[in-house]
């Protein structure tokens, strides 16, 4: 039994001080108002510190699993791996959502199991994780399998053009169409889809992925078991 911890409890050694190296490099000086302020934000910064190390710890499980077993030294000894866990632990520091926080958990995930991206792109797509809001990446899983997307939460198709299909999928966003253009277009400006929203269109049209070779490749980056 003991055997079968060790190589959890070695990764979260390594991870803990891989993180905290990383938090090491944002110090905080001034004077009364700013220690106040700093002693608030890292009580803050504390809590969402704690649940990011268990959310790479959960990562490290599943890597485990994928893999049959975790070489902890060679995960560590991985350039890309800890560049991707400085990188995804800054992101992760500045937002508590659960969609970008997945989105990073599944990049980690990739990068471990062999994600095939240059150094570069993986860098620019993990950016992506931190500009994106969760709306901008929710509105990209829709694009890239619309009915596949109402499918999954066993809702029915609604039809009409893409506008009535994204506030079908989002009704919080309906009656805000320019937030919903703002979105579309800051997704098309990367690259990632293109959302003809008004464009009349077959049915087959309207079902039709949106999501361009970009966008599938970051969505394969950042999709994963913890969708």
């Amino acid at each position: 039994m003991t055997d079968a911890l060790e190589p959890k409890s070695e990764a979260r050694r390594r991870t803990e001080e891989t993180i905290e190296a990383v938090a090491a490099t944002v110090p905080f000086v001034g004077g009364v108002l700013a220690v106040k302020y700093a002693q608030a934000f890292r009580r803050a910064d504390e809590r969402r510190y704690r649940q990011w190390q268990d959310q790479i710890e959960e990562a490290l499980d599943a890597i485990a699993q994928r893999t049959d077993g975790l070489d902890v030294d060679a995960l560590f000894a991985d350039d890309n791996f800890v560049d991707a866990i400085a990188t995804a632990t800054r992101i992760a520091e500045k937002s508590a959502a659960d969609i970008k926080r997945a989105a990073l958990q599944n990049a980690l995930f990739n990068v471990a199991v062999g994600d095939s991206l240059e150094g570069d792109k993986r860098a620019i797509y993990l950016r992506y994780i931190d500009e994106l809001t969760p709306s901008h990446l929710a509105l990209l899983r829709l694009a890239d399998d619309p009915p596949g997307w109402f499918s999954r939460r066993n809702r029915p198709w609604p039809g009409g053009n893409l506008i009535d299909v994204v506030i079908a999928a989002f009704p919080t966003w309906s009656g805000d169409e320019a937030f919903i253009d703002t979105i579309a277009g800051d997704l098309a400006s990367r690259g990632l889809a293109e959302l003809p929203l008004r464009t009349m269109m077959t049915a087959n049209g309207v079902m039709a992925q949106r999501t361009k070779s970009k966008g599938r490749e970051f969505m394969r980056f950042i999709s994963g078991p913890f969708d």
